[in-house]
């Protein structure tokens, strides 16, 4: 081996020495501190992202699926009240189409199954629910349930379902109608790209921090700022989404794990105001049907069942009504009290089905002369009542001349051999000194009475001393033969 060269040795020798000095000055040693203080403030910032990051998410998630559960829940009392398991499959199928929903279940108070479904047939639900027995997690609650085989972590939650409040319905024994228990909804969401979302934003703020420190510090320093910025912006819309500002979105567009956090965050803003929307119209359209329901039941309710009319209860509810208007108003107000001549030759020669019948065919004759404000009822047995709102007496009078003849041309067709006919009262409120509606139906009553002392098809004005003749002579109908199929009549009155 040649000896080696005494310059070169001389110059190594020389540079050891210099880096030996150089690392016990006091320059070096300060730049070692602050490189030390920056790294150190790199990590506590780190950690500090971490946890704020991760604290965050989890709140948000947690207050997302309380409020998804909470928003199910209320859509499903309805349809749980009533046991419509298809509603409530298509309710879980509807959310659970989304991507962040793993699965939706409906169970009665016992636990059962009503209805469910699943994002994905990983059987993940069965896991949840034998990990929350294991944990005895309370109702409400959130649990969280790491990553595990095939699956991504995820929340589980179990939420009740109470019967809302609904007004006139007898309350429970030991519970009011608003806190009944129908039942629970559970439901399952995805938490995972969320949590690699914040670990690959804490890589990189690191990883800027240790660049920034190894650079220069105050590059370093404006370079920290610059990814914390957009961080804090992410940060501030998930607070303001989870505050209930549904249409709340990051304004960040980057291409790096911040960029990637902003997305996803907007595609879960996005797909939870798709399902919130989703929810809040199939809640719309469940109240219209029951709207819509409540509507044809207090219709029908009104209604007397054999001739369509409304019946006297409904009646007298509308004069009332009418009388306040009409005296508000100073308008017209009449009333006609129709009687059957005859009518109880129809029950006791062709019986009682047959009078069914012909209240049938009166009713139907009424109804074709009225207006649509016009309200016509059965008042009892073969009497009718009209209300004419903004009419006086000599039109009511008309009117009432116009059923006669209509019943004089319809009548015979169908009891030729008997002598029915109609009488008719009339008493109009502007000739009363009253506003009790009871006053009115004794006045048109009695005028009634009174046309019927005149003859048959006879129409009397209350106030009027003699009745005045009908335009075409009264009918007697005669005939041979009596109806013999309900077919002939026409039928019940809308």
């Amino acid at each position: 081996m040649p000896p080696e060269n005494p310059e070169k040795r001389r110059g190594r020798d020389g540079f050891t020495s210099r880096l030996l000095v150089a690392s016990r000055s006091l320059q070096c040693k300060s730049i070692l501190v602050v490189l030390a203080i920056s790294l150190t403030v790199t990590a506590v910032v780190s950690g500090y992202l971490l946890h704020s990051g991760m604290g965050t998410v989890r709140e948000l998630y947690h207050e997302q699926v309380v409020q998804l559960s909470s928003m199910l829940a209320e859509a499903a009392s309805e349809p749980m009240a009533a046991r419509d398991t298809a509603v409530l499959a298509r309710i879980a199928r509807d959310v659970a189409r989304g991507s962040p929903i793993l699965y939706v279940a409906f169970t009665d108070t016992s636990g059962q199954s009503i209805a469910s479904a699943e994002h994905r047939q990983t059987r993940i639900r069965e896991r949840a629910i034998r990990d929350r027995a294991a944990v005895s997690a309370a109702t409400g609650t959130p649990v969280y349930h790491p990553r595990g085989d095939g699956h991504d972590a995820f929340l589980d939650i179990v939420y009740p379902v109470r019967q809302r409040e609904r007004g006139g319905e007898a309350h429970v024994e030991g519970e009011t109608a608003s806190t009944k228990l129908l039942g629970y909804v559970q439901i399952g969401m995805v938490v995972g790209t969320w949590q690699r979302a914040i670990s690959h934003t804490i890589d990189l703020v690191t990883g800027v921090g240790c660049i920034a420190v190894v650079i220069a510090l105050p590059f370093g320093f404006l370079l920290v700022r610059r990814v914390l910025a957009p961080l804090e912006g992410v940060t501030q819309a998930m607070h303001r989404f989870s505050s209930g500002e549904m249409d709340v979105r990051s304004e960040i567009r980057r291409r790096d794990e911040i960029g990637r956090l902003a997305e996803a965050f907007n595609r879960m803003a996005d797909q939870q105001q798709s399902t919130h929307e989703r929810l809040v119209n199939l809640n719309a359209d469940l109240e219209e049907r029951v709207a819509q329901r409540t509507r044809q039941l207090r219709e029908l309710a009104a209604r007397e069942p054999l001739t369509g009319l409304y019946n006297r209860r409904h009646f007298n509810d509308v004069l009332r009504r009418s009388i306040a208007e009409a005296r508000r108003h100073e308008a017209e107000l009449s009333c006609l009290m129709i009687d059957l001549d005859e009518f109880k030759k129809v029950n006791d020669q062709c019986g009682h089905h047959a009078g069914d019948e012909l209240l049938i065919l009166v009713a139907k004759s009424i109804s074709s002369h009225l207006r649509r404000s016009d309200v016509a009822a059965r008042y009892g047995g073969d009497e009718f009542v009209v209300l004419l709102p903004r009419t006086d007496g000599q039109r009511a009078r008309k009117l009432a001349q116009r059923i006669i003849d209509r019943l004089s041309e319809d009548i015979p067709e169908q009891y030729k051999h008997l002598d029915v006919g109609a009488s008719i009262g009339i008493a109009s409120l502007r000739d009363l000194n009253s506003d009790d509606p009871d006053m009115l139906i004794r006045t048109a009553d009695l005028a009634m009475y009174a046309a019927k002392t005149e003859g048959k098809n006879r129409i009397h004005v209350a106030g009027e001393t003699v009745d005045t003749p009908p335009t075409s002579p009264p009918s007697t109908f005669s005939g041979t033969a009596p109806p013999t199929s309900v077919g002939n009549l026409p039928g019940k009155v809308a």
